[in-house]
């Protein structure tokens, strides 16, 4: 009982304390909200994205299946038979459901349903750039799952019903589908006759049978267009056989355990299953070597996030950026509580005089600090949910409708309390430890003679040390941010070795009929080319990959007469099929040699590598008429392409290095090897043109209706493309976080400077009183403050500048055509903090000289 009273005595003066210096109280609060609010956040994000579970009953009862390979790498898609023996044949599971990946099918109208065109490029992602520029067509994305997949995840329908295994029998005759809350009310306005309407899936038409629930994703992330039925895959895909070809891995599968089985005794079941089934598969395919099987924790991502390098690299990323904001919080309120309790130090003798102990007095500055950090949490939460509630409002709406809506859920539960009361404490006992121990530890007598205008050069050395941190804290934050902001803009503006600006990418995609085969889609790409040629600005009209269209392939290279083995090869480099005027209609020149020659039939053996290709393979050397082979074992290559392998290939001429989608320039090694025939079809069509490529592709739509109306063509520029390539966008990623979290760095590290020196000039009023009776000018008392404030500003910067170089040389892969050191940034950021360090300072050190020097003598 006496501990209770005491705990809450030192509560209400702790309250009456704060409420009495409400200014200090202000700016601590807000610096801790800030730091704990970000953290805050970014917890609170990655629990919504990356730990969120299935959307099921007794989720925890939902797993992931997967087959480990021997060399570790776990496959998370199985075919269509397989997934069957696993929903039949483990008995520890209590449902097993399969689902394709998210697919994009045309959606056209009937009976009553108004297909249009969906607005992507005035969507806010297509306004960045980051999706195709137009469209001739409307897509919707959709899930096919397993007739099962709404029982055992035991979700029902909002409107109507969903579909279940008493569909199976007439799913082909009477195909169904069941639309999203989300969906039904962007694109059809709530219509309340949904159920019962037909649309065109991919020509195929399905009966809308019932609504999902608001923000039903299931076992995705987003919340799909529409679900379908897999059995209902022959008619959206007539050409495929996916469901009866074992070796054809199609879909995810999640289970449901058995009440009373725990995980690994599924997952020894499962293996049985596993390695029985492997000898059903070809002998020479991956899937018929050992595995083991794996059941992970149930997510919409396949595996967890720490078996995948690049994601746990992110992660990591962001949690050090967010961390070292409230370092930096922290630090602020540190050195503002070390110079507040410094000017209450006759405050804290008298009480020490009285009978109080030292440990008494750190519990009561604790104490304070306590309830500044949970004032600060219960602010930071809820700025936190509002902020975190925008931005997923933000995303949500950022992308067209047919891209699905995107859900996260922000809303605070148990954790996420837990996390932020953990986490005020934690700051708590940061900012406050130090300052309760320096302000405590002198004695009475040493206190008692002390007065507010002496500041204890220990009390000092630790201020030093706190505002040092916080510039090294943020000058890290700060360079890193400049560094990647320097080299996203670097990458858009980057010289490409071709003209990206005037070049458009056609991606034609044909209907899925057994009426399009191969030698009618040749005819038509055929057509759509001349008439492409013959529209009003286009100079030129080709056929290949361009450069940037993430698209790379690559080979094993063996020259003067060596096997292209995987084990033999000197070299492996990226290869491009190309037709004879793609270096003419891509504006890249020929540094040596010639280029291919047009002429029907059997293309020629030839072959033009780049500069830097050549410069790698015949170092010091003329490629002209060398000979070389290329292997393609254990590369991945699209099935429908041609492989390389096998002809001798002669060098004919020599391009100009190109750039593509990686930064580190190795893509720029290029071999470049003519298109054979009969594969025109499988490629983009690039069209060069004059000048206003905006005209081109607003005659796009005459000009495919032109040809077959049935056609589904998008477009983009191929400095469009650029934008919307990984390594771009993770740059723009990174530049964006390390950004935010510098200027939140370096706005609360102006409001510790500034404050700080205001307490330190407020205990040197006597002595800056004393120093002007004695004819000390302003400006030189000015200066001696200055200088004084500046330097734990220029060591912190010492410090920040030499931890920001390992930084950016952690990020070096991930820079464009930047040095380790990048001078714009480090100095630029350098000159900054140290300016708007000195002008935190500046205001109170002015508004001390102008003190009267009588007044200042009399200050106690």
């Amino acid at each position: 009982m006496f501990f209770l009273q005491t705990v809450i005595g030192d509560l209400r003066f702790c309250i009456r304390m704060l409420l009495r210096r409400i200014g200090f109280t202000s700016v601590a609060v807000f610096a801790l909200a800030v730091g704990i609010g970000i953290n805050t956040a970014a917890f609170t994000a990655y629990k919504s994205f990356f730990a969120r579970k299935l959307e099921a009953r007794d989720a925890e009862r939902m797993v992931n299946l997967a087959l480990l390979e021997h060399s570790g790498a776990a496959e998370t898609l199985f075919s269509y038979p397989d997934y069957e023996a696993y929903r039949d044949g483990v008995r520890s599971f209590d449902g097993v459901i399969a689902t394709s990946l998210p697919q994009y099918l045309t959606l056209s109208s009937h009976d009553g349903v108004v297909a249009h065109r969906g607005p992507a490029a005035g969507s806010l992602i297509g306004r960045l750039g980051l999706l195709p520029q137009a469209s001739n067509f409307e897509s919707a994305i959709s899930l096919l799952v397993s007739d099962n997949y709404f029982s055992v995840l035991g979700a029902a329908a909002e409107r109507g019903r969903t579909f279940g295994p008493a569909d199976a029998p007439q799913s082909l005759a009477s195909p169904s589908a069941l639309i999203s809350e989300n969906y039904w009310w962007k694109r059809y306005d709530g219509d309340p006759h949904i159920v019962g309407k037909t649309v065109l899936l991919n020509g195929a038409a399905v009966t809308i049978i019932g609504v999902t629930p608001h923000n039903f994703v299931g076992t995705f992330i987003a919340a799909p267009d529409f679900w379908l039925p897999l059995s209902v895959e022959p008619l959206i895909h007539p050409a495929s056989n996916r469901l009866q070809s074992r070796d054809h891995v199609c879909c995810r599968l999640f289970a449901r355990l058995a009440p009373g089985i725990r995980r690994n005794e599924a997952q020894a079941e499962m293996s049985v299953v596993a390695n029985r089934l492997r000898g059903l598969h070809d002998p020479h395919s991956d899937l018929s070597q050992p595995v083991t099987a794996a059941l992970y924790p149930g997510s919409p991502l396949p595996v967890p996030v720490d078996q995948v390098p690049a994601v746990r690299i992110s992660i990591l990323f962001v949690g050090v950026a967010v961390g070292m904001v409230l370092l930096v919080a922290c630090a602020n309120v540190a050195g503002l509580q070390l110079a507040r309790t410094a000017s209450r130090r006759s405050e804290l003798a008298m009480r020490m005089s009285l009978g109080a102990s030292r440990s008494r007095l750190v519990r009561q500055l604790l104490t304070e600090s306590a309830v500044l950090g949970l004032i600060a949490g219960v602010l930071s939460l809820a700025i936190s949910w509002v902020v975190l509630q925008q931005m997923v409002n933000l995303i949500a709406n950022a992308f067209p409708d047919q891209y699905g809506t995107f859900v996260f859920h922000v809303a605070p539960d148990v954790s996420v309390f837990a996390f932020v009361f953990l986490i005020s404490m934690a700051a708590s006992l940061i900012f406050g430890l130090l300052p309760a121990l320096e302000s405590s530890r002198s004695i009475v007598s040493a206190a008692l003679k002390a007065n507010a205008a002496t500041s204890p050069r220990s009390g000092r050395r630790l201020r030093s040390l706190l505002i040092a941190t916080q510039i090294a804290v943020c000058s890290v934050l700060l360079i890193a941010g400049g560094m990647l902001i320097h080299s996203a803009i670097r990458a858009l503006h980057m010289d490409t070795g071709y003209d990206d600006a005037h070049v458009i990418e056609l991606s034609v995609q044909f209907p899925e009929s057994a009426s399009y085969s191969d030698a009618p889609k040749a005819s038509l790409i055929q057509i759509l080319r001349s008439r492409l040629a013959a529209t009003p600005g286009v100079t030129d009209v080709t056929m290949a990959h361009a450069p940037d269209d993430n698209e790379l392939r690559m080979a094993y290279i063996a020259v003067d007469g060596e096997a292209p083995a995987r084990q033999s090869a000197r070299v492996s480099l990226y290869y491009s099929w190309v037709e004879p005027n793609y270096f003419r209609t891509l504006g890249i020149p020929m540094a040596l040699g010639r280029e291919f020659t047009a002429q029907a039939g059997q293309r020629e053996a030839s072959a033009i590598v780049s500069e830097s290709a050549a410069r790698r393979l015949w170092p010091g050397q003329s490629p002209l008429a060398r000979t070389f082979q290329l292997g393609t074992d254990g590369q991945f290559h699209p099935a429908t392409e041609p492989l390389p392998d096998g002809p001798v290939w002669r060098v004919i001429g020599v391009s100009r290095d190109t750039r593509g989608v990686m930064f580190d320039g190795s893509d720029s090694e290029q071999i470049y090897l003519p298109l054979p025939d009969g594969y025109v079809e499988q490629f983009p069509i690039l069209v060069r043109t004059r000048a206003d490529v905006a005209q081109v592709i607003g005659a796009l739509d005459a000009v495919i209706a032109s040809v077959d109306p049935n056609l589904a063509v998008q477009a983009s520029t191929l400095e469009q493309l650029l934008r919307q390539t990984a390594p771009f966008i993770s740059d723009t990623l990174a530049a964006a976080v390390a950004s935010t979290t510098g200027i939140l760095g370096l706005l609360l590290a102006a409001i510790g400077i500034y404050g700080t020196v205001s307490y330190v000039v407020v205990l040197r009023t006597r002595e800056v009183g004393i120093r002007m009776a004695l004819g000390a000018r302003k400006g030189k008392v000015l200066a001696l403050v200055l200088g004084e404030s500046a330097r734990p500003v220029v060591g912190g910067l010492s410090v920040g500048i030499f931890l920001a170089a390992g930084v950016s040389w952690l990020l070096r892969h991930i820079l464009y055509g930047l040095h380790v050191i990048d001078g714009i940034s480090f100095v630029g950021v350098s000159l900054l903090l140290l300016g708007i360090a000195l002008l935190a300072a500046f205001v109170p050190a002015r508004r001390a000289t102008r003190v009267d020097p009588v007044v200042a003598l009399r200050y106690e």
